[in-house]
């Protein structure tokens, strides 16, 4: 973590995040009533700093409160330091010890001259300002190094403890030979080989066990589309426990050998730029921000721009079954062409800030995106998809709809389309 300093005075109605949280929670606790229900809002500590006219809440007392406070009052160093008493506070475990000895650790810059290769006194890491977790496989079962060579931590048998280029990340006097009691629980049933503290059994998993709808072990399969087969298992295209949603709005396309999967041959991927933040709602309002970026692109290979005839710093447009966008044409070397077994696969890359509002607008590359979740944690794909693109603009209103609807038609597009969940390996994908 790295502290980041305020450059200049905001102007105007300008305000930063923290400043919007601090004084909307001040304001409800004004307005809280004299009643039972709002009491937790009334005994809320909210009592942080102020500063200047606007009264910016102080991000270094907030830093603080996170880092956490000993039964004194004093800092925290450390989360080994916390207790289940009620006598230490802090505002999240990893980060106790960001504040150590009162000093903002986030915010030292020693040059790499000054210190160990490591930079310990660079910023401060999480947990414990350790730079390596885990580092106890860094040494083997007898707590030496693997080699000289990588030596960074390791047991010092004449001092009895773990030490090292690094934070040890493991119980510093725990001895290599440590050989837990049978009904041994917590940390105290770890063994001194076993690096992994965060595990039950202190060991590295190559999978979990219990947890996963689509488990144990991890399986290749394409995105929901994809303009190639899947090669690993052929007989399988898509993952079969993904979560789908075939609306009229949310049409998939047929991947791989499936019929009308050629009307989308390309492969797009979203991505994001420096110069602007997740979707752009907030840094599209901001003039230097836009002048960086001014315009939504399309970022394509010089052989993709000949074979569809698209030319640099001209309009493209990107289609899906779900809709399409346009923007410039970016023509870079970047963007190579991919090799999947006899036949060469073009990429598309679009940058995902842009939408109507702001100082610089555009089309939102997740109008492309379809919506179909992995089985575990529910999120959609939306860095890989297949779609086509077309030199010139999109078209508008209800010319748009029967445009994606042309292309829903060539490819034979239905509800039941992408929709096939088997498992069954004789089932062929059906």
């Amino acid at each position: 973590m790295q502290w980041h300093h305020k450059a200049v005075e905001p102007t105007g109605d300008q305000r930063s995040d923290l400043w919007f949280f601090y004084h909307l929670g001040r304001r409800l606790r004004e307005k809280a009533q004299d009643c039972e229900r709002d009491r937790p809002l009334r005994e809320l500590t909210w009592d942080y700093p102020t500063e200047g006219e606007i009264e910016e809440p102080s991000a270094a007392a907030v830093l603080q409160e996170i880092g956490g406070f000993g039964p004194d009052g004093r800092p925290l160093s450390s989360y080994t330091q916390l207790r289940a008493d009620g006598s230490t506070t802090c505002g999240c475990w990893i980060y106790c010890g960001i504040y150590a000895d009162g000093v903002n650790q986030a915010a030292r810059r020693r040059p790499g001259r000054e210190q160990s290769w490591v930079a310990p006194d660079w910023g401060w890491a999480w947990p414990a300002n350790r730079r390596q977790l885990y580092n106890r496989a860094s040494a083997d079962p007898d707590g030496k190094p693997w080699s000289e060579r990588k030596a960074y931590v390791w047991w010092d048998a004449e001092r009895g403890e773990w030490t090292g280029h690094d934070v040890p990340d493991f119980d510093r006097t725990k001895r290599p030979d440590f050989v837990p009691a049978p009904d041994a629980t917590g940390p105290e049933g770890i063994a001194g080989t076993e690096p992994f503290i965060m595990q039950s059994d202190g060991r590295g998993w190559l999978y979990v066990p219990a947890g996963l709808v689509d488990g144990p072990l991890p399986a290749h399969y394409e995105p929901q589309e994809s303009p190639v087969p899947n090669r690993v298992h052929p007989q399988q295209q898509r993952n079969p426990a993904r979560q789908t949603f075939s609306r009229p709005e949310n049409r998939y396309q047929p991947s791989g050998a499936e019929p009308g999967s050629e009307v989308f041959p390309y492969v797009f991927t979203t991505f994001r730029l420096t110069e602007h933040h997740t979707a752009g709602g907030m840094s599209r309002w901001v003039a230097h921000l836009s002048e960086l970026a001014p315009a939504m692109f399309l970022e394509i290979s010089p052989e993709l721009a000949a074979e569809r005839g698209l030319q640099h710093m001209g309009w493209a447009t990107v289609v899906t079954a779900r809709s399409a966008i346009e923007g410039r044409v970016l023509v870079t070397p970047r963007m190579r062409p991919l090799r999947l077994g006899d036949r060469t696969v073009h990429q598309v890359g679009i940058p995902w800030h842009w939408g109507p509002n702001g100082i610089t607008t555009g089309d939102a590359a997740n109008e492309l995106v379809n919506v179909a979740l992995d089985p575990n944690v529910h999120i959609m794909e939306t860095k890989a998809g297949a779609c086509d693109v077309r030199p010139g603009r999109r078209p508008r209103g209800a010319a748009l709809v029967r445009y994606v609807e042309d292309y829903r038609r060539r490819a034979g597009i239905t509800e039941q389309t992408g929709v096939e969940h088997a498992d069954d390996p004789e089932a062929e994908g059906e």
